[in-house]
């Protein structure tokens, strides 16, 4: 692991705050450590309202809290609740750099639920603008000199921008995610739009590429987006409905063959009842036949 401390700084601070401390600040920053695991195995243990944030920054492995294993790799990060037990361990063949961050203080719990993270789900990806200011700002950290009050201060405020950094990641990622789930529901709605239609004018010459023009896609793009949510493509959307509209017609009325063709797209009543026989084992004039003798 020596190689990469050109790019990877290894080193570890220790607060001479202690953990009874935490509850008369808002943040303190209790320890900090990045280090190279490699393919062995550490283990420790938050104390009493400790907070510990596992960053991995390069490589992969393993994080066990509590009995619970997570497969974890460069760009995750891991929050670990007060009083719980955590082995981390490094895959094989992989050089596995992990950041372990240590805070307590009034405000920790609720900057890790903002940042994404709860004793059910405490793991998330971090994007790469957020983990190059994490890297930064705990390498400023470990530079830090720890003999006064006043550099104990501003590591405390250095943990701060730390849980600040993985909120504002969080919430860029959670908007995205709404602005997705928006757009998909948009669309999803759009979609259902053009089937009922494609339903209400099954008897015109429509074209689908007509259609996803006229509502700004390609016929490629109207045909993937019409499979993802209605179950089939358009084309075959709208011949399934011309043939469930024939059936009715043929059960319920004494139009001509030719008659109900027209009324379902077809202006030939021969190739009408060429795709009837196709998609019903029967011909249109069998199937009224059959349905009038039951």
């Amino acid at each position: 692991c020596a190689k990469q401390r050109t790019v990877y700084m290894e080193g570890n601070y220790k607060s001479r705050q202690q953990n009874n401390d935490c509850a008369q600040s808002a943040m303190n920053l209790l320890s900090v450590q990045w280090s190279c695991l490699g393919q062995g195995v550490s283990k420790y243990r938050t104390g009493d309202g400790e907070y510990a944030l596992f960053i991995i920054t390069k490589g992969s492995g393993s994080i066990t809290v509590d009995g619970k294993e997570y497969e974890v790799s460069q760009g995750k990060a891991l929050a670990v609740f007060p009083e719980t037990e955590v082995k981390t361990a490094g895959a094989e063949q992989s050089l596995f750099y992990c950041i372990r961050l240590c805070s307590c203080g009034s405000q920790v719990q609720e900057c890790a639920e903002e940042a994404g993270f709860s004793r059910e789900f405490s793991m998330r990806d971090i994007h790469v603008n957020c983990m190059t200011k994490l890297k930064k700002t705990v390498k400023c950290m470990l530079e830090s000199d720890t003999a006064g009050y006043v550099e104990q201060l501003e590591q405390n405020c250095r943990m701060t921008k730390v849980w600040i950094d993985l909120i504002e990641d969080h919430k860029t990622f959670r908007g995205q995610m709404e602005c997705a789930v928006t757009n998909a529901r948009g669309r999803a709605a759009e979609i259902q739009e053009i089937a009922v239609y494609m339903k209400a004018h099954m008897e015109e010459n429509l074209k689908i590429e007509q259609i996803a023009r006229e509502y700004g896609m390609n016929r490629s793009g109207l045909t993937r987006q019409f499979r993802s949510i209605m179950g089939c493509p358009p084309q075959q959307y709208l011949l399934q409905v011309r043939i469930e509209r024939a059936k009715e017609l043929l059960r319920n009325t004494e139009e001509t063959i030719g008659e109900i063709a027209a009324r379902v797209g077809y202006r030939d009543a021969l190739a009408f009842s060429h795709i009837f026989k196709e998609k019903c084992k029967v011909g249109p004039r069998e199937y009224r036949k059959g349905y009038a003798e039951k």
